[in-house]
């Protein structure tokens, strides 16, 4: 080993030992040496992109890489350099000579399908990134970046398995069991996902949320409706986030509610109404204007508690909607039930329930997520964990006392970023 290489060596020393300014040092002093010289560029550029000194880096991998243009690693290098600085084609250019130099080597492949996503050449990212994949199954990068370009593109079916597949690629205990369930579903995988749900409920046997999953995911006859249970405990675990989690879901219920209530031209705080399902008072913020007097219900405490910090509404009822319709003594002109009839699954008793606190002329506001048309029956519990509606079910309903004003089919939130797509209707009490 001749001196040079002694010091170069010595550099890398200080490089993984975390002394980073000895290490630059030591590079800097090698800089103009005529055998080490180019791999002291490279490594020092390598330092100060770990430093977050991309500027200063990028010239040096240059010339690192113009001197000696042989080593994938420093293609790899120069292409990250060169993408924090902004230079996207340039970048592509130094990643794609780096797989070429190194084609097995699976984060280089991500790495380049990342760039050419972000130079707008989306046919060839998803060649690169399709051949990560088969390079290695279980790594999630790759899955997880096809997914947001299908999704950017509208290819929502496929993002949907995409996404499943990064879901099953990632370390095991990485994510939840409700999300690995979900994921073996969506491939079809039902028997797998029956099975982790089985297990689940040997280890935690009083988990409501376990058992309705597993229901969910095809094991035994599904109940008519979501465990009063598991919608408390679940909502009560989310509650604290929940107008965060809604908002990255693009939740459309509050933003229907408002519009659908100003296109209807009430009269401000004119209608005595209730909130079903009220959750942390997002719909009831829609309806507070329209509203001479504002009730909300819900199954959750937790959800409760956010809603009363927010201050609108006159009373707040923690019980499950069915029986406080059943047991309480109000009527309304103006009902709201957004997001929340996902989780009834037979809705007959809920109309009838509505009906006799609807006061003639009042207003029902609500939205379902959509039973496609080529699925049997009125409604069926999803692996979502919630129920999808058929419109003619809807219909059925409505055509007891009720005059439909509106229906629209729109996505009621997003799922895995793929839009579900519901009915949100505005109906009239004859």
């Amino acid at each position: 080993m001749t001196v040079e290489d002694e010091r170069l060596r010595r550099a890398q020393r200080l490089h993984l030992s975390g002394d980073a300014e000895a290490a630059e040092s030591a590079y800097r002093d090698l800089l103009d040496d005529e055998a080490q010289g180019a791999a002291a560029r490279h490594w020092l550029g390598f330092l100060l992109m770990q430093r977050d000194r991309a500027g200063e880096a990028l010239p040096l991998l240059e010339r690192a890489v113009a001197a000696d243009g042989g080593h994938a690693e420093w293609h790899f290098n120069l292409g990250l350099a060169r993408a924090r600085m902004g230079l996207d084609q340039e970048a592509v250019s130094a990643l794609s000579e780096a797989v070429r130099l190194d084609p097995p080597r699976y984060f280089y492949w991500t790495n380049l399908g990342a760039q050419l996503m972000r130079a707008g050449r989306d046919a060839e990212a998803e060649q690169a990134l399709c051949h990560a994949v088969s390079l290695n199954q279980h790594c999630p990068d790759a899955f997880h970046l096809l997914t947001g370009m299908l999704l950017r593109l509208g290819r929502h079916g496929e993002a949907r398995r995409c996404n499943a597949l990064g879901v099953l690629a990632e370390p095991p205990g990485a994510m939840a069991p409700i999300a690995v369930g979900q994921a073996l579903c969506e491939l079809g995988r039902h028997e797998e996902a029956r099975a982790l749900a089985q297990e689940w409920l040997r280890e935690r046997g009083d988990s409501p949320v376990a058992r309705h999953m597993l229901a969910a995911f095809g094991g035994g006859e599904a109940p008519d409706s979501c465990d009063a249970e598991y919608v408390g405990s679940a909502f009560d675990a989310a509650a604290a986030s929940f107008d965060q989690d809604l908002a990255r879901l693009r939740y459309q219920g509050p933003q229907w509610t408002a519009a659908c209530l100003s296109r209807l031209g009430i009269a401000a705080h004119s209608l005595p109404a209730l909130d079903l399902g009220c959750g942390t008072g997002l719909v009831g913020e829609a309806a507070r204007p329209y509203a001479s007097r504002l009730d909300g219900v819900d199954l959750s405490a937790g959800m409760l508690e956010q809603a009363r910090a927010k201050g609108i509404y006159d009373s707040l009822d923690e019980r499950e909607l069915r029986d406080f319709l059943r047991t309480g003594g109000g009527t309304y002109q103006l009902i709201v039930c957004m997001d929340t009839l996902p989780y009834l699954g037979e809705l007959e008793e809920l109309f009838i329930l509505l009906a006799a606190r609807a006061m003639p002329g009042c207003l029902l506001l609500f939205c379902t997520e959509s039973l496609d048309d080529g699925e049997a029956g009125d409604f069926r519990l999803h692996h979502s964990g919630r129920y999808r509606h058929h419109v003619r079910y809807l219909d059925r309903l409505l055509q007891e006392g009720w005059e439909v004003l509106e229906r629209t089919r729109m996505p009621v939130r997003d799922e895995s970023g793929c839009p579900v797509w519901g009915d949100f209707v505005c109906a009239r009490k004859r």
